[in-house]
């Protein structure tokens, strides 16, 4: 019975906040804008499928999708699908600009400190697409009307409201990025939250690795609690037979007379 009450926490633990669990979409980078020729990755639950109304092969094949070379046919609504129940969608760009806005995939809650950041890219030597962050000034506009200047190429907000909901864009050296949509959501309730990031898959090993060793440590402390628990009832009655052969001797003693006479 204990090992069955422990399975629900070693799992629950297990999966973290992993985007592939859960009805949120995940993506990897963790944007919903991406440039031409860019590689990205769309995870759902393992017992979804992703679903979209773009001209994607992603659609309908696996939990999975790898996107090596992102086109203009990859531009649509995605979202994740468990037996005809469909997941929040998530509305992905592809641009053949030379800018793009880098904000949260998911409504975040009210509270929550929010970044904004604009990113170019390089062309590497195989003609595939390399995304670097801009530390240069740029504009930030919302709703089409001029919010601020990001001297290091970003904006941040300490805690976003309602208010802050609306369509974002950066520009650098007059080139503009295409909008994206803020969401911010009333309640703060962590359990209706989907995740809003994506981490690389090297830090999801890092932190599944993290996890293994306390779940190792944990079965440790319970085994070693059960092993005790175990040992404590034995070592007791051992010491209770050694006191009663002790009585037992000290009775026989009194009633034998001769056994406490002196030899001469």
């Amino acid at each position: 019975m204990f090992w069955l009450t422990l399975i629900p926490v070693l799992l629950h633990l297990t999966r973290g906040n992993s985007p592939c669990f859960g009805r949120s979409l995940g993506i990897s980078p963790s944007r919903t804008q991406f440039f031409k020729r860019e590689s990205f990755t769309l995870c759902c639950g393992a017992d979804e499928h992703i679903m979209t109304d773009s001209k994607s092969a992603c659609s309908q094949k696996s939990h999975e999708c790898n996107i090596t070379l992102a086109g203009i046919h990859h531009k649509g609504s995605y979202w994740c699908d468990r037996s005809g129940e469909r997941g929040e969608a998530v509305n992905i760009t592809v641009t053949e600009g030379s800018v793009i806005l880098g904000s949260p995939v998911h409504p975040v809650p009210e509270g929550t400190s929010v970044t904004l950041r604009c990113l170019t890219s390089l062309k590497s030597s195989k003609q595939l697409v390399v995304v670097t962050p801009i530390n240069q000034s740029c504009t930030f506009s919302k709703d089409g009307r001029l919010i601020g200047v990001g001297l290091t190429g970003e904006m941040s907000f300490a805690a976003v409201n309602r208010s802050y909901e609306g369509l974002y864009k950066c520009t650098f050296s007059d080139a503009e990025s295409p909008g994206s949509w803020l969401a911010v959501r009333a309640t703060s309730s962590p359990e209706s939250l989907p995740p809003t990031s994506f981490p690389p898959s090297h830090h999801h090993r890092f932190l599944y690795a993290v996890r293994a060793v306390l779940l190792l440590v944990l079965l440790g402390v319970f085994g070693g609690c059960c092993w005790r628990t175990h040992k404590e009832p034995e070592e007791a009655a051992s010491e209770d037979v050694t006191d009663g052969d002790v009585m037992l001797n000290r009775t026989e003693q009194k009633k034998d007379p001769e056994t406490n006479t002196h030899k001469v």
